[in-house]
């Protein structure tokens, strides 16, 4: 069992929103091997930038990278399945949000996520572990 968190599952653990619990079953998890898109380093740095913590983001990460399997890139392969899952999908994608889940499409890993638009993403192209919103 592996998992791909994206930015908005790995915000939900770091600050303790809902859906923390399921991260922290996945983290707990001797199954499971839990990974992470090189796209959402700068976007979980954003957030904290964005709620005046950029300056907790060395220790985040230090914290972080321990728990993550790996972090995964976004290449020519991951390139071509976003543009494969922004095709399929009938609501708009956010092209970093639709490059997030070709990595976990391409690499055969669980998305775990709250994003409503993610959700649009059919499960035949994509399996998804969505967490409660906000």
């Amino acid at each position: 069992m592996t998992h791909l968190l994206d930015s908005s599952a790995w915000l939900a653990h770091l600050f303790g929103e809902p859906g923390v619990e399921q991260v922290n079953q996945l983290f707990e998890d001797s199954k499971a091997s839990i990974f992470v898109s090189a796209l959402s380093l700068p976007e979980v740095y954003g957030r904290l930038g964005a709620l005046g913590q950029s300056d907790r983001w060395e220790q985040v990460w230090t914290t972080y990278a321990t728990l993550f399997e790996k972090v995964l890139a976004a290449d020519q392969s991951v390139a071509e399945e976003a543009i494969r899952l922004r095709a399929a999908t009938s609501q708009r994608l956010p092209t970093i949000d639709a490059l997030i889940a070709a990595t976990a499409a391409a690499h055969r890993l669980t998305l775990v996520h709250r994003d409503p638009h993610m959700a649009a993403i059919s499960v035949a192209w994509l399996d998804q572990l969505r967490l409660p919103d906000k």
